[in-house]
């Protein structure tokens, strides 16, 4: 049910992206607040990233999720290795984490690993309990926090 995300796929992966973001724009209204055109700009970056040899991008069939990774070199001042970072990381409802969005991130590690990651690096909402209950259960830790607050 797993496969690698193709350009026909990026129209579904932005809607479910837009949903997210909306989410997220609820609970830190200026943090993440929308920019107008946010779909657009955010079809064009899937599109490029699915070109880039060090992306990842995985969807699960039926539209219910996807996930995108980027093997990045850490700051200099850090000896981490190449690490996995999943910001776009999406599925179609709560429920789904512990199923698809395990599946997605377990796949996306496996490749990464052949690619030569040393670590993985998975963005998460502060509010987004299902997603970070399920990175929990996979024995992920908090590294960073970010505080954020209008000034």
């Amino acid at each position: 049910m797993i496969r690698k995300a193709k350009k026909t796929d990026i129209e579904w992966m932005v809607e479910l992206s837009h949903q997210k973001r909306l989410a997220y724009s609820k609970k830190h209204q200026n943090f993440w607040k929308m920019a107008e055109n946010s779909d657009e700009m955010q079809k064009k970056y899937f599109e490029k990233e699915l070109e880039n040899e060090n992306v990842i991008a995985l969807i699960y069939e039926d539209k219910q999720g996807f996930i995108m990774g980027k093997l990045i070199t850490p700051p200099e001042v850090y000896d981490a290795g190449l690490t996995l970072i999943n910001d776009d990381f999406c599925v179609k409802s709560d429920d789904l984490w512990i199923t698809i969005g395990k599946e997605l991130l377990d796949e996306c590690q496996r490749e990464a690993k052949i690619m030569g990651s040393k670590q993985i690096l998975v963005v998460c909402g502060d509010h987004d309990t299902k997603k970070f209950l399920l990175l929990e259960a996979m024995n992920m830790n908090v590294a960073s926090r970010w505080y954020t607050k209008q000034i």
